[in-house]
């Protein structure tokens, strides 16, 4: 019987652990089938900060089934760099045993942070009328990504305060309020335009070249009271004053002397036997005035033009080796005309020889076709085609004039004088000489954009021109050459 119940329970255990083996062996077939990778928490797309830490987001990872799951290595390709704005990409590689798969992952790196705005300026004034005095307020604007960009700040005023904002590259923006005072204590500044003493002859023509008024609040006008009585000698004073909308004003005086008429000799430049030559003589009737300025380009000559741009008036100028290119590109480029003078402007060099002149003229002549892309053809001696300083080399000027024309260039002197030249050193007597010597048909003037007092009178000149019938235009080729008699 014993032997009975143990045969009986050796069959029990082995049948049952015969059913374990199949279940098991069931089990492993089950999960060699469906066994996969289970990614958790993976997203395709993820924002970063810009210059924030960036650290890798492969989600949570095993591989198997329901019943068992097993860790599995992760592999990363692909460098994210939070100083970089944009999309970038991280490709991860998932591998269990001789399985893998892979998930690509899109990383935007953004910038969501406000600039810093700092105002360094304490108890803000701006004008009654809203106007921001910003020249003394001081405000620092500092961005994570663009650094300092105090130079985008905007103001304006909203009541009683001063609304400061400020926009990165990246769109956003700051915006900072602070309390303003509204008052304007500070008078308009003037300044006299010429010479704040001038003395002229009994009966001269005589052209006040007024002042100008700058305020801080506001667009003003200047007011002048003239009694100058110019045939009557006697000492007069000019009053220039301005006045603001709060009432500060300022004034000033320039003295004008009128002396009695005396006998003087002639103060032109070049000697008696200068003649006027009539080639090309204006035959329509209309007054017609060459500005010509020698020596250039200067420290003056960007002024010159901005003014001769103003009244839309060209001008030519007779430039050496001196001043900058961009200089004589911008005369070029707003239609002035650019002739040759010399490069050097040395008396003794150019006029030593005629292979020293014409060594000078073409390297002049060089210059301006680098500068410009043209060759000119249109010239103006040193001093004059009437010069005596050439007379160190007898004949050279009676055998230049006409060579230089033999060789296609067309030389011009000049039958108006401003006197910048010589002894003439004030911006009213350049104006006095030029608009008193202007002539009824044809006026080639004489002025040195090297010479800032004489650029200084160039827009009342034109002022007088225009309201007196002339027309202003750049000397050519056929223009009125105004030709002196040859010294030499």
């Amino acid at each position: 019987m014993k032997d009975m119940i143990k045969n009986e329970r050796t069959r029990l255990i082995i049948g049952l652990g015969a059913l374990t083996l199949i279940a098991v062996f069931i089990l492993l077939l089950v999960h060699e089938t469906t066994s996969k990778f289970k990614i958790i928490g993976f997203k395709r797309e993820i924002e970063v900060n810009y210059g924030s830490e960036y650290k890798d987001t492969p989600g949570r990872v095993c591989y198997g089934s329901e019943l068992y799951c097993s860790k599995v290595e992760i592999y990363a390709e692909g460098n994210i760099d939070t100083k970089k704005i944009g999309k970038q990409e991280i490709l991860y590689t998932y591998k269990y045993k001789n399985k893998k798969t892979t998930l690509k992952q899109s990383v935007y790196v953004t910038d969501t942070e406000e600039p810093e705005i700092t105002i360094q300026t304490d108890n803000i004034v701006v004008c009654p009328n809203g106007k921001i005095k910003d020249d003394y307020i001081k405000i620092r604007a500092i961005d994570n990504y663009d650094g300092d960009i105090s130079d985008k700040v905007k103001m304006y005023i909203e009541d009683n305060n001063l609304v400061v904002g400020v926009s990165d590259s990246n769109n956003n923006v700051a915006e900072k309020k602070v309390a303003i005072t509204k008052e304007d204590k500070e008078a308009p500044k003037l300044s006299i335009i010429g010479d704040e003493k001038i003395t002229i002859t009994e009966g001269e023509k005589y052209k006040d070249l007024g002042a100008a008024a700058t305020d801080n609040c506001d667009n003003i006008k200047v007011e002048t009271m003239n009694n100058v009585n110019t045939n009557k000698v006697g000492t007069y004073k000019i009053v220039y004053s301005a006045k603001d909308s709060s009432g500060n004003s300022s004034t000033k005086e320039r003295t004008v002397v009128v002396e009695k008429k005396k006998e003087v000799k002639s103060n032109k430049e070049k000697s008696s036997t200068v003649k006027y030559v009539d080639r090309n003589k204006n035959k329509s009737g209309s007054k017609i005035v060459y500005l010509t300025f020698d020596d250039g380009p200067s420290k003056h000559t960007g002024r010159l033009l901005d003014v001769l741009k103003k009244y839309n008036v060209k001008a030519t100028f007779f430039v050496t080796g001196y001043g900058e290119d961009s200089l004589i590109k911008r005369e070029y480029d707003e239609g002035h005309t650019v002739a040759l003078h010399t490069y050097s402007h040395d008396y003794k060099t150019v006029y030593s020889s005629v292979e020293n002149y014409y060594k000078d003229l073409n390297k002049i002549k060089d210059r301006v076709k680098r500068i410009t892309g043209v060759e000119s053809n249109l010239i103006r001696f040193p001093g004059g085609s009437s010069n005596t300083v050439s007379r160190k080399t007898p004949g050279l000027m009676s055998y230049l004039v006409k060579d230089v024309q033999a060789k296609g260039y067309h030389y011009f002197d000049w039958n108006v004088s401003s006197g910048d030249a010589g002894a003439t050193t004030s911006t009213n007597k350049v104006y006095s000489n030029v608009v008193n010597s202007l002539k009824s048909d044809v006026s080639v003037v004489l002025q040195h954009d090297s010479k800032g007092y004489s650029v200084d009178a160039v827009e009342s000149i034109i002022k007088f021109g225009l309201e007196n019938g002339y027309t202003f235009k750049a000397l050519d080729e056929n223009s009125y050459g105004a030709h002196h008699g040859v010294n030499n």
